[in-house]
């Protein structure tokens, strides 16, 4: 189970606290209160932090209308949970499961393509599907439309990882990765964006990974994978802004660390109050919001060392070393069993 102690429980802590603009209400008149009032170094502190609290904030305001706007003018408006039908690849299990069953608890119609039934007492409509295979999903496709409709949130989130060097991948083992995270993105969107842009509706939601932003050993494939499903999703939400004009299909892009799924079993974390685990239900929680809020070109990064991804990027070497080693992913796939157990989960369903 992930670690109750660790940054982002600082971070909640504080945005509830000293980072809250509503503090610094309180900060000055007890400067002035305590002797340090106007023209004191303290006071002067106390003004300048308070302005840049507000100034903060209120760009953050700004950037949650714009989401809420699509990214591209549209109207700002909450879901009609009664007239969406959503769409979950690789549903069965992890995140794709916690989330077909948060929504289909609130009587939301869900659907769900894996390769093996869903195992659940909820309401989940479940379509067995391999969702790398073109041929398959339109084959599912017709029954969905006949059975519950035509999908208005589509949730690509399908993801195997195979966890060997590059060295001994075997060209198999990197086209399934890529059939299954990135291909199967294309695939689905290929079948049901026509639908969406056809009315001028609907939500996109691509489950990339922080290891789409930042590469590590041994998992080669996988951080190929998603990355190109980040760069594809990118691609998408320039072409509905600046193609298609649409102002009604809202995206959303999903960045998180390691979570506590069977996917990367085994894996162990050197420093866990900076990197910790998150669990399913925040990811899926999250993901929740960004539907009900309709917001558009929205990013979700979790946990809080995930916003901070895209900077050690640009830095010198050194840097991108140091963080690797302080995060583990240098030897963190040593300990690495999701591969096995996930291969004796496939050969079962088959």
């Amino acid at each position: 189970m992930p670690p109750r102690w660790s940054i982002d429980f600082v971070m909640r802590l504080l945005d509830t606290s000293v980072f809250h603009y509503t503090f610094t209400f309180v900060l000055t008149p007890l400067c002035k209160f305590v002797g340090y009032g106007p023209g004191t170094l303290l006071f002067n502190l106390t003004l300048l932090y308070a302005a840049l609290l507000f100034t903060v904030r209120i760009g953050m305001t700004l950037s949650t209308r714009y989401q809420r706007a699509g990214g591209n003018g549209g109207k700002r408006s909450k879901i009609d949970w009664a007239e969406e039908v959503v769409l979950i690849t690789g549903g069965a299990s992890g995140i794709g499961l916690t989330l077909a069953e948060a929504l289909a608890i609130r009587q939301i119609e869900v659907v769900v393509l894996d390769v093996k039934p869903v195992e659940t007492a909820l309401g989940i409509e479940s379509y067995i599907c391999d969702v790398s295979d073109p041929k398959d999903i339109a084959r599912v496709a017709k029954l969905i439309r006949e059975d519950v409709g035509k999908p208005t949130i589509i949730v690509n989130n399908a993801g195997i990882v195979i966890g060997k060097s590059i060295q001994d991948l075997t060209e198999q083992d990197i086209r399934r990765t890529m059939d299954v995270n990135f291909f199967s993105h294309v695939w689905i969107l290929k079948e049901f964006l026509p639908d969406m842009l056809k009315n001028d509706h609907g939500h996109i939601i691509t489950i990339s990974s922080v290891m789409g932003l930042m590469s590590a050993p041994q998992v080669a494939d996988y951080c190929a994978s998603k990355a190109a499903a980040k760069a594809f999703h990118e691609s998408l939400e320039a072409e509905l802004k600046y193609i298609h004009n649409s102002k009604g299909i809202r995206t959303t892009l999903v960045c998180p660390g390691r979570t506590a799924t069977g996917m990367f079993a085994g894996v162990m974390e050197r420093f866990p109050f900076w990197t910790p685990v998150v669990t399913p239900l925040e990811v899926a929680q999250a993901i929740i919001h960004s539907m009900e809020m309709r917001m558009g070109r929205n990013q979700i990064r979790l946990p809080f060392y995930a916003n901070f991804v895209p900077l050690v990027d640009i830095m010198p070497a050194w840097v991108k070393d140091m963080a690797t080693v302080v995060s583990g992913a240098d030897r963190a796939m040593d300990t690495f069993q999701g591969g096995a157990e996930q291969e004796k989960m496939r050969k079962k369903d088959l």
